[in-house]
């Protein structure tokens, strides 16, 4: 049987979506509408990592499970009961019970068999001896063990321990397991913290120490938004693939540029906090260096995805003359870390420090309220 991923993607093919202009049910399309069921905004990059197996739904949020199903149902991928067994048994999930099965397919409890009429004599002797070990001796475990070995006994001869033991060790491992990518994100996470938090550790001990500082805080903001860009996958995305630029070398681009915008603005944003503790006397705090970092990747991966989508929307087109005056970001880290080894004793400065705060202060006064007025334009 095909795994769960390439068994979603499959189904999820096979739905209509009149809206979509090549009729087909696109990743983000179906985040949306597992959204609008669950309240929870699933992402086509999170439908995407489903079906690519980087991630996956966890067993006990059997509600995501269910509304999955249901959506896909809805739309006419999954049209029978036993396919949507099949995807659910494809990724090691229960088969709809009876209870869900009168929600999603009513029309299919006739074909149900009756655990009355369809248990052998020798299964019923398996379910009499389950009781008496849930009675016995796991009367203190918890529900979740007991389903374990329920379905460890139905699914085969004895012994049936090893069954339990590698069903009870998928579990576990299903709730530790941490994708590739997102050890990828932490590591990036981690490289950036230590490229970028000694420019934050001011003042510096001598010269030699800030130049140190410096170089590693340029060097970072050259790295990290190429980092940034690789570990954004545009080539599955459906909305790229729609129009046939998954493997664009302009999206690629767009991608780091706007990768590089938004982690120098994370990391400017932060800038008049650690200039106030200085002039406050504080010893430099870890929180500020951790804010500026978390920060900088967090707006670095929104402007990675915002960019090229903005540039599509407002030209129908993506060309390298359309943006490329905004390739001067990636200049941005250089030029501040040339600027502020020069003259970063003057900015020390009360004086010359809080014109820098109060500059920052304004600049992102007027970027909310453009975007506030952009927004209320359109509406």
């Amino acid at each position: 049987m095909a795994g769960f991923g390439e068994q979603l993607r499959k189904f999820r093919q096979r739905c209509e979506d009149r809206q979509s202009p090549h009729g087909r049910l696109t990743q983000e399309k179906l985040g949306e509408l597992i959204g609008e069921e669950l309240g929870i905004y699933y992402s086509g990059a999170a439908i995407s990592d489903w079906e690519r197996g980087q991630s996956r739904i966890h067993a006990d949020h059997r509600k995501v499970l269910v509304c999955l199903v249901r959506v896909l149902h809805a739309c006419g991928g999954l049209k029978t009961l036993s396919e949507a067994n099949e995807l659910l048994e494809s990724g090691n999930y229960r088969p709809l019970n009876l209870e869900e099965t009168k929600i999603l397919f009513p029309e299919g409890i006739d074909t149900m068999p009756s655990p009355e009429s369809s248990s052998p004599p020798e299964k019923d002797e398996n379910r009499k001896g389950i009781k008496e070990i849930r009675g016995d001796f796991f009367s203190g475990a918890s529900r979740e063990f007991q389903e374990i070995v329920i379905e460890a006994k139905e699914k085969g001869p004895s012994p049936y321990w090893p069954r339990v033991l590698v069903a009870y060790m998928r579990k576990v491992s299903d709730r530790l397991s941490i994708s590739v990518t997102s050890v990828l994100w932490l590591a990036v996470w981690f490289l950036a913290w230590w490229m970028i938090g000694p420019s934050l550790r001011w003042p510096f001990v001598d010269r030699e120490s800030a130049y140190s500082a410096i170089v590693m805080y340029a060097g970072a903001t050259l790295i990290i938004p190429l980092l940034i860009g690789l570990l954004i996958n545009s080539k599955d995305s459906e909305y790229w693939k729609e129009r046939n630029l998954a493997n664009s070398t302009l999206v690629r681009l767009y991608t780091y540029q706007g990768a590089g915008i938004g982690f120098n603005l994370g990391y400017f944003f932060v800038l008049p906090f650690v200039l106030t503790r200085h002039f406050l006397d504080l010893q430099p705090s870890i929180w500020l260096e951790l804010a500026a970092v978390t920060l900088g990747l967090i707006l670095g991966n929104m402007s990675a995805r915002v960019v090229p989508h903005n540039l599509w929307v407002a030209y129908d087109r993506l060309r390298l003359a359309d943006g490329a005056i905004f390739f001067v970001a990636a200049l941005l880290g250089p030029l501040w870390a040339l600027f502020f080894f020069e003259f970063y004793s003057v900015l020390l400065r009360p004086v010359w420090g809080t014109l820098l705060i109060l500059l920052a202060v304004m600049i992102a006064v007027v970027i909310a309220a453009r975007r506030f007025g952009s927004k209320a334009g359109r509406q």
